[in-house]
């Protein structure tokens, strides 16, 4: 008597089901493979970047101490009078002086308060100026001449006229600051406007956003690391303008002031030096904190080596 056959699967057989699990097994485990690498990736590149930091940092060191162990050598050595080129050691001293001493302090925050707030008022006129310059092309080619003939001025030959317009020495040394931070600023947030993708600022108005609403959401972020990059040159060349104004305009104090000051009475190179070194390190610190700030506002940007 024959028997029904089986539909089911037999001992050596494999139905659909059986077939199906062990290759979803294998894609289950190829995606979580693929997502644990990907989880991975950030953490090698964060851990690159924060070697390479450190290198950098090191190799920074090893040139400050380098120079400063030239100098004292120099010094120490007879080669220069310690009237034209103070050790190294004694220059370091007094400036370790200078940070308790309450009338330096004094005249080192009327220079900073100076300094950022013709900063800070720079950027406020340089990067609205340069997002509508951007947004607009036949204005950017009108005030493309006027730019180009302020721009290479000196702040330093507007102290006479900034003397008569202004009066007040602080009011003389921010709007300076101002002038001269100005244009880096500018260039760069027209810099960075140039290189906005036009596919995207394109699918905005095919979305219906009028240009408030494309400038805000594409070309500021893409024109921010060119901005940050405008500030920092900016920091720099404020911190330049408001020491040199102090020392041609003078003034009720200032870090210009107190140099002129350590060269009264016979002078004291090794004061006049140690207050140069304390302006030196102001510029060091605002450059790390715009450096940290565009990193921290731009990751991406930092990650790929682009960043500001």
């Amino acid at each position: 008597m024959n028997q029904p056959a089986r539909s089911g699967p037999g001992p050596g057989r494999q139905g659909p089901g059986a077939r199906t699990r062990p290759a979803r097994a294998g894609r289950t485990a190829g995606r979580t493979g693929s997502l644990a690498g990907r989880a991975r990736r950030p953490t090698a590149r964060a851990r690159g970047l924060t070697r390479h930091a450190w290198g950098r940092s090191l190799l920074g060191a090893a040139g400050i101490a380098g120079t400063l162990l030239l100098v004292e050598l120099l010094a120490r050595g007879g080669l220069f009078d310690e009237q034209a080129l103070p050790p190294a050691t004694s220059v370091l001293a007094r400036a370790a002086e200078m940070a308790v001493d309450d009338g330096f302090l004094g005249d080192l925050w009327i220079t900073v308060s100076a300094w950022l707030g013709g900063l800070a008022l720079a950027v406020a006129l340089a990067v609205p100026a340069g997002l509508l310059l951007g947004s607009l092309p036949r204005l950017d080619t009108a005030s493309l001449a006027v730019v180009e003939l302020l721009r290479p001025v000196p702040s330093v030959a507007l102290i006479p006229l900034a003397i008569l317009v202004f009066v007040e020495p602080g009011r003389v040394e921010r709007s300076l600051v101002c002038y001269a931070a100005l244009w880096p600023v500018l260039l760069h947030t027209l810099y960075g406007l140039r290189d906005v993708d036009p596919v995207a600022k394109e699918t905005l108005r095919s979305f219906g956003f009028g240009p408030l609403g494309v400038v805000w959401r594409v070309s500021l972020p893409s024109a921010g690391p060119h901005v940050v990059t405008g500030v920092r040159i900016a920091a720099s060349v404020g911190l330049v303008v408001a020491v040199s104004a102090e020392l041609r305009a003078g003034g009720d104090g200032g870090l210009g002031v107190y140099l002129l000051a350590t060269q009264s009475g016979g002078g004291r190179p090794d004061l006049m030096v140690a207050g140069a070194c304390w302006a030196g390190a102001l510029g060091v610190a605002a450059n790390a904190v715009l450096v940290g700030a565009g990193r921290r506002l731009f990751p991406r940007r930092a990650a790929a080596g682009a960043g500001p």
